[in-house]
């Protein structure tokens, strides 16, 4: 058995914008050929092509959403109260409530105050971990934001 005692290389990734990039010089060289060369199987593979990049377009997205998420958490200092929120809106994401309704009901079902709710709920939304309405917007359901889903899959789970 070996160890290593030298320190760790990071891994490197190739940037996906060079992916992309490299997409759509196969992309022309596909089309170049199926110019000379028509028929079902260049369409096919054209196709594909189209779907690969639209799937690392939508991963590279994901990926900016994860980063967000990332800086959000090294910003954000959740309480653990604020954690035991966003579990229960994961929990719950198929109900659908406005801000003071949900105040009313997560002080029921969590055993807080409703102080304690709304002051925690403010800190999620400027945190920009749920939306919700405003004094100008009212009416908007509480929902959890990208970057509050992806900061709740790291909460412990409810017991």
């Amino acid at each position: 058995m070996s160890t290593s005692s030298g320190p760790r290389t990071a891994i490197t990734t190739t940037d996906p914008s060079d992916i992309i990039h490299s997409i759509r010089v196969l992309r022309r060289e596909v089309t170049r050929i199926g110019e000379s060369n028509p028929g079902a199987e260049y369409s096919r593979i054209a196709k594909r092509l189209e779907a690969l990049e639209n799937s690392v377009r939508l991963h590279v997205s994901q990926l900016g959403d994860l980063e967000q998420a990332l800086a959000t958490a090294s910003n954000t200092r959740l309480t653990d109260k604020q954690r035991t929120i966003l579990r229960w809106l994961v929990a719950h994401h198929g109900e659908s409530a406005i801000y003071t309704v949900l105040i009313q009901q997560l002080s029921e079902e969590l055993k807080m105050p409703e102080s304690t709710v709304r002051w925690n709920l403010k800190g999620l939304r400027d945190a920009e971990l749920i939306m919700a309405g405003t004094k100008d917007n009212k009416g908007v359901p509480v929902s959890l934001t990208t970057m509050g889903r992806i900061m709740a899959g790291y909460a412990a789970p409810m017991d």
